[in-house]
């Protein structure tokens, strides 16, 4: 009798036993998976959130370009109120230049220059006086005027361009520029840069200061 009651203990022991292991092994399972679904859904989190970065650093990246290709420069002087360089839409036109630059001046000749020219970026718009168009015998409408015909790769061009052109290089003044305009309406273009100094006023010292900033 003793024998049976110490078996049937052994075996409640060893259930009791047994049914824990399953419970602790269920438990330890079910904490793993719960972690595993977290860490998933950390790592899509991050994945979502580093995709979004990249495409918001796309999109920032994209815009100065979009916005430089949408503007141009350009610089607006001679018979204008307010000569100065001005940023514009892409497609404008020189009379919406003029417009920015304080419009037409009272001696400007808005005959001889093509106000509805589409502008290029970079482009100097020069107006010039009607004394200007007149000394340089431009036509009605002529597109030089109110483009860069007078320079070249930025170097002024001694046989068209104006007596304000002129005067921005080092040396020359409103006297000697006259002279280089008369002198030219005498005796034709020049055929070269040195035979400025055929004009009364300009010597070596002139032509030393000037020569790598002008052309014909």
């Amino acid at each position: 009798m003793k024998n049976k009651r110490l078996l049937k203990v052994l075996l409640i022991a060893l259930l009791l036993t047994a049914a824990g292991v399953v419970f602790t092994v269920a438990k330890s399972g079910s904490a793993q998976s719960d972690d595993g679904i977290a860490a998933e859904s950390l790592e899509s989190t991050d994945e979502s959130a580093s995709s979004q970065a990249g495409a918001e650093d796309q999109d920032t990246d994209s815009d100065p370009e979009e916005t430089s290709s949408e503007m141009l420069c350009v610089h607006v002087c001679g018979a204008v109120n307010n000569s100065g360089v001005y940023y514009l839409e892409a497609g404008s036109r020189v009379h919406e230049a003029v417009e920015m630059a304080g419009g037409l001046t009272e001696d400007a000749a808005e005959e001889y220059i093509n106000l509805a020219q589409e502008l290029e970026d970079g482009q100097q718009v020069y107006i010039p006086t009607l004394e200007e168009a007149l000394e340089q015998g431009l036509s009605a409408g002529s597109s030089a005027s109110s483009s860069q015909a007078d320079t070249s790769d930025g170097l002024i061009n001694i046989n068209t361009a104006t007596s304000e052109q002129l005067q921005t290089l080092s040396g020359i003044g409103e006297s000697k520029a006259a002279a280089i305009i008369s002198y030219r309406e005498k005796n034709g273009d020049f055929g070269s840069i040195e035979d400025i100094k055929n004009v009364s006023g300009i010597g070596d010292s002139t032509y030393e200061q000037i020569k790598d900033y002008i052309t014909v």
